[in-house]
């Protein structure tokens, strides 16, 4: 898209852009000799991966992990029901899935939201930024997870996309691009979507962003672990994360893993709920 550059990768296994010349093919070569894992290390803009939806009627929310069991769908609603709503939410939804559903996928950040200086940057090694939702279920506020990720490329002038905080839709299409069992709920019990303790920061400690290779995966890191995720599905009055946070378990608490919070609520605790931005065309 417009204001952004490709840093290497394969649709297959990761494509990763970023938005800063500077790193324009800065791993081309690599991804023609047959790695497409590409390193963060010597990158400076925010990077983002593309994320492939190549049938319509896929994108839906399936049903989470704990403990190795099926998380129940029901009562988890996006978009919000009207009365849960922030005015235009729906139809932000409805250009999102449009968007998504024309051009066969999105983008999503390559790592969770990071604090650099008091700037938000989606890069490595850097603190991560905790948030809480917004100011409300139906209220984002100016300064949650939420309103910061509309505004990271709200100038039309320079960027082609648009941004948001990522959506469960989105978060399970992630999923189901890992491992397509997930459609169906029969994911291998070593599946990284329903057991995720080897490739997820599980250890107690917060870590910096991509702090570790391990626990990347097409790509993107720390879909488990870490920090937990903000995103836009509901839950009555609440909103919902996923994928666990480091002093969980990687068990009970994998990267389809769902929770429900107030969304002024800075839990588990202040230093362990951030967000995650997707892209759209």
């Amino acid at each position: 898209p417009k204001g952004f550059y490709y840093v290497g990768g394969t649709k297959a296994d990761g494509i990763v852009i970023s938005d800063k010349k500077e790193d324009e093919n800065k791993y081309k070569e690599q991804t023609e000799a047959g790695n497409s894992q590409i390193p963060g290390d010597g990158l400076i803009g925010n990077q983002f991966v593309w994320v492939p939806v190549e049938n319509p009627d896929e994108f839906v929310r399936y049903p989470s992990y704990s403990d190795g069991n099926k998380q129940d769908l029901s009562n988890y609603y996006e978009p919000a029901q009207e009365n849960n709503r922030y005015p235009n939410e729906l139809e932000e939804y409805n250009q999102m899935k449009k968007s998504v559903e024309e051009n066969k996928g999105f983008y999503v950040a390559r790592y969770e939201a990071g604090n650099e200086n008091g700037n938000l940057k989606i890069k490595k090694g850097i603190e991560t930024w905790s948030a809480e939702w917004g100011d409300d279920s139906n209220y984002i506020g100016d300064d949650g997870a939420a309103a910061m990720s509309q505004k990271i490329y709200a100038d039309k002038n320079s960027y082609g996309v648009t941004s948001t905080l990522i959506y469960g839709v989105q978060w399970d299409a992630i999923m189901a691009w890992i491992d397509p069992n997930y459609k169906t709920s029969s994911c291998a019990d070593d599946s990284f979507v329903k057991k995720s303790t080897i490739n997820g920061n599980y250890t107690g400690d917060l870590e910096y962003t991509g702090s570790n290779d391990k626990y990347r995966i097409n790509n993107i890191y720390d879909l488990a672990g870490n920090m937990a995720e903000w995103t836009m599905e509901t839950y009555a009055r609440f909103r919902v994360y996923r994928g666990g946070w480091t002093s969980s378990d990687g068990n009970t608490t994998p990267a389809s893993y769902r929770y429900i919070m107030q969304p002024m609520a800075n839990y588990p605790d202040s230093s362990e709920i951030g967000f995650r931005i997707a892209l759209y065309l």
